[in-house]
């Protein structure tokens, strides 16, 4: 077996040892000493703070110029929104970017969604900012973005149209206005929320009939109810209040049930009129026409947003009558006044009214609250008729026989007679003849309900009273001129302007005093609007427009 050989290697360690003796002292020595090593981290570190630090200082600026793009956007949106704001809202979104010296901003949206009651304004907006220190690390510009939305609305819209249904709005007129007048309702529904909105109709002629469920929420001295309308006191058209029966001890005239206009007996047919030598046409005429109408569609429709009920009290308009557009304006702004509470109240505890509405006419101060007047006429105030107060209540000397038809006259301690029904009473006295329990006497609320006073004239008293023509036919009742209204007219228009009802009146082919007493009426001469035939709609169409951008207070 041959011995185990072993061969050994140089020492590593002795080399090294000996390249490290080789070196010079002044490095062995550096290389000894660990005082210098923080410095590389201490450089690194303070590079990465200068960089945040940077970064933070375009932050800083990024976010001030961020808080003041945000602050004018807000500002821009709530005063584009604001109802009383009369310029178009997205120029006054972009008037406060121009003027809030934003060079870099750039507005970027703004959408608008406004109706009759209600402005909504969204926008947005973005800032391009270059950066100051940031761009070391590849970071230029920044970007504030931006967006705002604000609205504001008005929980009540209330509106009185009052329309003239005079004779004189007869025929193409009153066909024209139909449409005009429902399209005027559909517009205002259309551009807000409709159940903010209520809509009264007031139809005016001679005088404007309540209806008979209204007219009972107020106290009436000689009241009835063959017809619903009132006599107001000249003092009554300087304001816009009424007093309720459950407000106070007021008591209103009602107007009496009675004809001055035809030559009828009849109140439900036809009835001929004298013969030749008459001053009236020698045609039949329908039933009597009162001073009060009695028509369905003649009487106020209050406080609706019922689209059927609306265009239906609008399309049954019929013309007939005088023109009193002071007593029209009178109920119509009744119907916007705070007074009428209790009786809006009442009458939706009756379901006449919508239960939205209890509560309304909201209070002139809310500011909530729109109230607006349309007047619409094609002529002029003409005379009012009243009865006078010796033939307002209790009995006349005339009877009538349900049996026959006829009626009798007890004058002068003598009783005359029809001797056939429509035939005048006879002169001479019939010793055979007497009254019977057939007969009954009426009262002179009666008598005028029976028969218009022209007819009572000549067919009762022709042949009885010489100065029959001036004692039955003009004296019974008494009248307020055209002139007068208007001024009563102005007293009314003041007073409800005066408590911010914004007032639009239409002269629909009127003359010139009519359309001088609208202008007059108006809010502003801007707010009248004369116009002739189809440009009634025109200027429905117009005046539902400009309610939506109606100022609160004016």
């Amino acid at each position: 077996m041959e011995p185990t050989r072993v061969t050994s290697r140089p020492s590593n360690r002795v080399a090294t040892r000996s390249k490290a003796h080789s070196l010079p002292p002044f490095l062995r020595r550096f290389a000894r000493e660990e005082d210098g090593v923080i410095v590389a981290f201490s450089v690194y570190f303070m590079l990465i703070i200068l960089f945040v630090g940077a970064v933070g200082v375009d932050v800083m600026r990024f976010e001030s110029q961020r808080s003041k793009l945000q602050h004018t956007l807000d500002q821009a949106v709530l005063a584009a929104a604001d109802l009383d704001q009369l310029s178009p809202p997205a120029q006054v979104v972009a008037d406060y970017f121009e003027k809030a010296g934003l060079t870099n901003a750039e507005l970027l949206t703004t959408v608008v969604d406004e109706g009759l009651n209600y402005r909504e304004v969204t926008a947005t907006a973005r800032e391009v900012m270059p950066t100051q220190l940031s761009h070391m690390l590849g970071l230029a510009e920044m970007t504030a973005p931006a967006a705002s939305a604000a609205e504001e609305r008005v929980d009540s819209v209330e509106i009185s149209m009052v329309l003239d249904v005079s004779g004189s709005m007869d025929g193409s007129r009153i066909t024209r206005l139909r449409p005009a007048a429902i399209s005027f309702v559909d517009t205002v529904l259309a551009l807000s929320d409709a159940e903010d909105v209520s809509i009264s109709i007031v139809p005016y002629a001679t005088q404007v009939a309540a209806g008979q469920t209204l007219l009972n929420q107020f106290n009436r001295t000689d009241s009835h109810n063959y017809s619903h309308c009132l006599n107001f006191n000249a003092s009554d058209f300087s304001t816009t209040t009424m007093t309720p029966a459950s407000s106070g001890s007021r008591t209103y005239e009602q107007t009496q049930h009675f004809d001055v206009f035809t030559y009828s007996n009849d109140p439900q047919g036809l009835s001929d009129e004298p013969g030749s030598g008459s001053w009236w046409r020698h045609t039949p005429r329908y039933h009597t026409e009162p001073v009060c109408h009695v028509r369905a569609s003649s009487q106020i429709l209050p406080l609706s947003n019922n689209t059927t009920a609306l265009h239906g009290q609008i399309n049954a308009l019929e013309a007939g009558g005088n023109t009193s557009m002071d007593i029209g304006v009178k109920w119509g702004s009744a119907l916007l006044d705070p007074s009428l509470q209790p009786v809006v109240s009442n009458l939706v505890t009756s379901n006449e009214i919508d239960s939205a509405f209890n509560g309304r006419p909201l209070d002139y101060t809310d500011p909530n609250s729109i109230k607006v007047l349309v007047v619409m006429t094609d002529g002029q105030n003409t005379d009012q008729y009243m009865v006078r107060p010796e033939f307002r209540s209790g009995n006349s000397d005339v009877y009538y026989n349900a049996s026959n038809g006829r009626y009798a006259v007890y004058r002068n301690s003598r009783y005359y007679y029809q001797t056939s029904s429509g035939a005048r009473m006879i002169r001479n006295y019939d010793w055979t003849w007497s009254l019977n329990s057939s007969w009954v006497r009426l009262s002179y609320q009666d008598l005028f309900a029976r028969a218009s006073l022209a007819w009572i004239a000549y067919y009762f008293y022709g042949d009885l009273d010489w100065n029959y023509w001036n004692n039955w036919y003009h004296y019974p009742s008494t009248s307020v001129s055209g002139s007068t209204k208007d001024n009563r007219l102005q007293d009314a228009c003041n007073a409800a302007k005066n408590n911010g009802i914004v007032i639009y009146t239409i002269g629909f082919e009127a003359p010139w005093q009519g359309a001088n007493e609208l202008e007059q009426c108006a809010s502003t001469p801007s707010h009248f609007f004369d116009v002739q035939g189809l440009e009634i709609e025109e200027a429905f169409s117009a005046i539902a427009q400009s309610i939506s951008q109606l100022k609160l207070i004016q």
